[in-house]
């Protein structure tokens, strides 16, 4: 390996010390909103970032653009969006017992348009792609953690939209994915054309409907709605999703499906009935707060409907906790049972996640919120088979973060969002909610063990969703 006397070296008696900078270079489709990296490749089909020594008295962010046009062979500069760190690892040179360490300064770039792109053969490369970034996680060689860091961080600093009045809004879609609904998407459905009537007659509304590969009756009960709900000013689209089955495939789906313009876009669960006014009062809050970029609604469980005693006990024992809210701070976590965004906001999730809201969670947050005056109501569950499947539907989810997010974002999320039983509280309650909250956690204890050592023998696990109702 040569280096250049011009290059930022410090050579000692016993190590060498390089200083390097380089980026990821990012390309966001304007009408897809595909994410698309720019990546080099070398004869030994590897594929890599852009990047080289700093010069001498050369900072580290000037050094990254200057590699990233020198080996993308680019006519112009990309945007600079952050820095996300240093990237530090040694390496032995033949013929040289010094040990030599390299820091690598890491940037995101943005381009707002696919620009071209060859690579610089003298530094033998053989090729220059914009790979679609899932693409792009399955080809990069070393920088695979990083290249999750750097998704987090443009999307999280990426330009929005603002808008200084609600009026100014164009169109409002509302996305409802279903899998096997027909007990409970008829009142979903009333309750979003409801809540439709509060928004300003100036804005487009539109509700996409996406069958999950339902083998009930929930495609025949929409298609009803629709001809029995004659809904003025708000278009209704029935669409299938023909991918893998799964909810976060459905998201896309309904995403691509869209009105063109639209400027807001929700994602109401089958099982949800919101308030008249939720979708009001979420869309006022992104008005109000100019770097929110997802906020979800105020949960509040629907009461049990039945005879069945042994059902309506357990839908009693596991819905305490929402109704004495046990804990030491307000909860920040995102629930996908009701979520809205900015179009530009939106992230195309791999295939096989389970927890979309966590997934956006972590890549907003803190700039996602709950909105305490717009309600939905829902299901809670009324069996422990249907607990120890949800729990093990989030605790499975949960692992597929780390695919997705690099250690450090996981864990400064969950550090902020983590809330502690207030146990002070607990017992100040009437000794009925002591008894059933203490009951509860002694039924979670066990089903979070299980599903602990279900998840270390199976790290495959494949959730299948549930129905309440």
């Amino acid at each position: 390996m040569e280096f250049s006397k011009s290059d930022q070296i410090d050579f000692f008696e016993d190590k060498v010390v390089h200083q390097s900078a380089g980026g990821f270079v990012f390309y966001e489709d304007p009408k897809s909103h595909l994410l698309y990296v720019a990546l080099l490749q070398k004869p030994d089909k590897n594929f890599f970032i852009p990047k080289g020594h700093l010069l001498k008295g050369e900072n580290s962010e000037t050094a990254a653009l200057r590699e990233i046009r020198e080996e993308l062979v680019l006519d112009k500069n990309p945007k600079v969006i952050t820095k996300i760190g240093i990237d530090s690892y040694s390496f032995t040179l033949p013929n040289d017992k010094r040990i030599h360490y390299k820091n690598v300064h890491l940037y995101v770039f943005s381009f707002t348009q696919k620009e071209a792109i060859k690579p610089l053969e003298n530094e033998n490369f053989i090729n220059a792609e914009w790979l679609k970034f899932d693409e792009a996680l399955k080809k990069i060689t070393f920088d695979k953690t990083n290249l999750l860091k750097a998704r987090q961080a443009f999307y999280f600093y990426k330009p929005v939209q603002q808008f200084n009045n609600i009026k100014d809004v164009c169109v409002v879609s509302v996305g409802i994915p279903t899998y096997n609904g027909s007990k409970t998407i008829y009142q979903t459905l009333q309750s979003v054309a409801k809540s439709f009537r509060y928004l300003p007659l100036n804005i487009k509304k539109e509700i996409i409907i996406c069958f999950d590969h339902c083998t009930d009756k929930t495609e025949q009960i929409a298609k009803d709605f629709v001809i029995n709900n004659k809904i003025e000013n708000v278009k209704i689209k029935l669409i299938h999703n023909t991918n893998t089955k799964g909810k976060s495939t459905s998201l896309d789906k309904i995403f691509e499906s869209r009105e063109v313009l639209s400027d807001f876009i929700y994602f109401v669960d089958d099982d949800a009935v919101l308030d008249e006014k939720c979708i009001l009062k979420m869309l006022n809050a992104f008005v109000d707060q100019k770097n929110l970029r997802c906020n979800y609604a105020k949960w509040k469980r629907k009461p049990f409907e039945g005879n069945n005693i042994w059902k309506k006990f357990w839908h009693w024992i596991f819905g305490v906790k929402f109704d004495i809210q046990p804990y030491d701070k307000p909860s920040e976590i995102m629930r996908a049972t009701c979520m809205a965004m900015r179009i530009e906001s939106f992230v195309y999730m791999s295939k096989y996640i389970v927890n979309d809201d966590q997934f956006l969670q972590y890549i907003y947050w803190p700039h996602t919120e709950e909105e305490q005056e717009a309600i939905l109501y829902f299901n809670s569950v009324s069996s422990i088979t249907d607990y120890y499947k949800r729990f093990i539907r989030i605790m499975s989810g949960t692992r597929q973060m780390k695919d997705e997010f690099s250690e450090e974002r996981i864990k400064e999320c969950n550090k902020k969002l983590y809330r502690k039983i207030d146990y002070k509280k607990i017992f100040s309650l009437p000794f009925s909610l002591q008894a059933s909250f203490l009951f509860y956690r002694f039924i979670r204890f066990f089903i979070n063990l299980i599903v602990k050592i279900r998840l270390n023998i199976n790290n495959n696990y494949e959730w299948y969703r549930i129905k309440q109702g």
